[in-house]
């Protein structure tokens, strides 16, 4: 009894975090379940406590405050449905853990739920690929890359995979030639596979899958030539662009993101990537970061590749991501999506008013609106990859992002 009083006391003082104190692992944590419901929703905060990782580190002599955060509003009513509802609610029925919302630069709102707080990093899945693709415009913009050349040029051991003969701005809109199959319910899927050949899942999804990692397991992806040029959803693309980005820089992919984009963007903490057996680190959905340093991508991209008065990625590259034209073969991602598409591992919704978004499997979104001066970063922990219900998933989600955009 007096030790629990003593932590309490502590914590009222200031001596220790009174969350870190009950924030215990829960039982059952292991390599097959770490990904799903309901533990995923501790795992996502604590992913260095669960699988190799590599840090992305931050500066802290160069962090760029986000004004308002003081403050910003803990809940805010937003019409959901033809309904008036508090966000904290959507949240929970959506299992959200962390929304901030800003608008013209300023924190408008910001909540948290489940185990995430604003020190704790959330794994971001495919949020993951934008941060990517903004790594790779800054080495373009050096002159290390040349999107016209192939995959194989920089690569040759890939050379005779699906990727070897595509171009890197074909790699970077998803338009190769590789066979990936991107279902995450099939143990028989590429993706499925990927996770087992790397280490990072185990169990009934992992069927005859040797624990190779992808310097051995990206060469054996196959080809499929109909789809060169096509856009086909493939998470194994950004993992091989970001072998690309290694080859031709000489610098791991973690270091080339801490370097070009996470201290240039004024991170306030470091972020992580998740490492596989072989010493990959996971481009494709492997990052992890704070809620704030995630929304701080966001008004990267809304500020036209600056931060402050340095020019952080070239203007015209995201310039070219805001303006595509739609891509009648993709499905439109919202109720306000008419012409959707996607352009450097970023989804253009599409709607008319230049809305993109950086997202991910179970709830993970960057929203970025440049007709209202808004960004929203949102993290989740769905119970599986696409929602786990019929009332949980992207369409919820984006009604909810949609809903907030037009509240404020």
């Amino acid at each position: 009894m007096r030790s629990v009083v003593l932590v309490v006391l502590l914590a009222i003082l200031g001596g220790i975090n009174a969350s870190a104190v009950t924030d215990s692992r829960p039982d059952g944590i292991t390599g097959a379940t770490w990904q799903f419901g309901p533990l995923n929703r501790w795992a996502y905060t604590h992913i260095r406590e669960i699988l190799p990782t590599k840090n992305i580190a931050n500066d802290n002599n160069l962090v760029q405050p986000i004004p308002g955060l003081l403050d910003a509003k803990d809940d805010l009513s937003i019409n959901l449905g033809g309904k008036t509802v508090q966000l904290s609610d959507a949240m929970k029925s959506q299992y959200v853990d962390g929304i901030l919302v800003i608008k013209n630069g300023v924190a408008v709102a910001e909540l948290y739920d489940g185990t995430l707080t604003p020190e704790r990093t959330h794994l971001m899945w495919s949020v993951s690929k934008t941060v990517t693709g903004l790594t790779a415009a800054s080495v373009a913009a050096d002159g290390l890359i040349d999107l016209t050349k192939t995959v194989a040029d920089y690569v040759p051991e890939l050379a005779k995979s699906g990727w070897g003969q595509d171009t890197l701005r074909d790699m970077l809109d998803m338009r190769d030639s590789s066979n990936w199959v991107e279902d995450y319910d099939s143990p028989e899927s590429t993706v499925r596979r990927q996770d087992c050949a790397d280490g990072l899942l185990t169990g009934s999804m992992c069927i005859d899958t040797d624990v190779i990692g992808n310097y051995k397991f990206l060469p054996t992806v196959g080809i499929d030539k109909s789809r060169q040029g096509k856009f086909v959803y493939k998470s194994g693309t950004t993992d091989v662009m970001a072998w690309v980005l290694e080859a031709a820089t000489g610098q791991r992919f973690a270091d080339l993101v801490s370097e070009r984009v996470w201290k240039p963007i004024g991170a306030e903490r470091s972020a992580g990537i998740t490492v596989d057996v072989s010493g990959f680190t996971l481009a494709s959905g492997g990052m992890f970061a704070t809620l704030r340093d995630t929304a701080r991508i966001g008004q990267l991209i809304i500020n036209r590749g600056k931060v402050g008065n340095r020019q952080v990625i070239p203007e015209l590259w995201i310039d070219d991501i805001f303006d595509q034209k739609g891509d009648a073969t993709l499905p439109h991602l919202s109720t306000e999506s008419i012409d959707p598409y996607y352009r450097s591992f970023v989804w253009g919704v599409g709607d008319g008013q230049g809305t993109v978004l950086a997202r991910g499997v179970h709830g993970q979104f960057i929203y970025i609106s440049p007709s209202t001066g808004m960004v929203i970063a949102m993290y989740s922990s769905w119970p599986n990859a696409d929602g786990g219900s019929p009332d949980v998933g992207f369409t919820a989600a984006m009604a909810i992002l949609e809903s907030i955009k037009n509240s404020i």
